[in-house]
């Protein structure tokens, strides 16, 4: 019988900070295919047609007031980098594997929540992503590149075909 891989923790870690005590709650993000449904003369059904991925959002809520975050806001494009690695354990054994996530992107949104006595608080954040990597034990399970155009599976690029057809 096959067993779920449970998370049992994570870490973060914004631009090399170890965010380890801090960060309370991590939102990856979803991936979605941008699609366009049609029917053509004569067909049965409507068919889909995929024109790539929605945008990637990132949200990471902080415990209490995250002035370190707050600060480091930029305009650039790609202006955090983001390490998400989470351990990740079978039911039925006793080795941990190790799922590990690589953003790149800028904070959007900053939500300091409500603010109420004798109650520490939450900070969250969302970061509109540019690139997002993700691996499970070294093994390359998703990477999307928005900027360099890319969108691997399992290591699988499937726009190397149009990065060639478009000369770049």
């Amino acid at each position: 019988m096959k067993m779920p891989k449970v998370l049992k923790g994570f870490n973060a870690f914004v631009d090399g900070e170890n965010q380890y005590g801090v960060t309370v709650d991590i939102t990856r993000p979803k991936i979605t295919r941008k699609t366009e449904d049609y029917t053509p003369g004569g067909a049965m059904t409507e068919m889909t047609v995929v024109h790539g991925f929605e945008k990637l959002e990132l949200e990471i809520t902080s415990k209490g007031y995250d002035a370190d975050m707050l600060k480091s806001m930029s305009s650039s494009i790609s202006g955090k980098l983001i390490r998400y690695q989470g351990a990740l354990q079978e039911e039925d054994g006793q080795e941990y594997r190790v799922l590990r996530g690589e953003a790149r992107g800028r904070i959007i949104e900053a939500d300091p929540g409500s603010d109420k006595q004798g109650e520490g608080g939450e900070h969250k954040f969302k970061i509109a992503l540019v690139y997002w990597k993700e691996t499970l034990d070294g093994e390359p399970i998703v990477e999307i590149d928005v900027i360099g155009n890319k969108a691997a599976f399992g290591g699988k690029d499937e726009r190397e075909g149009l990065r060639a057809a478009l000369g770049i």
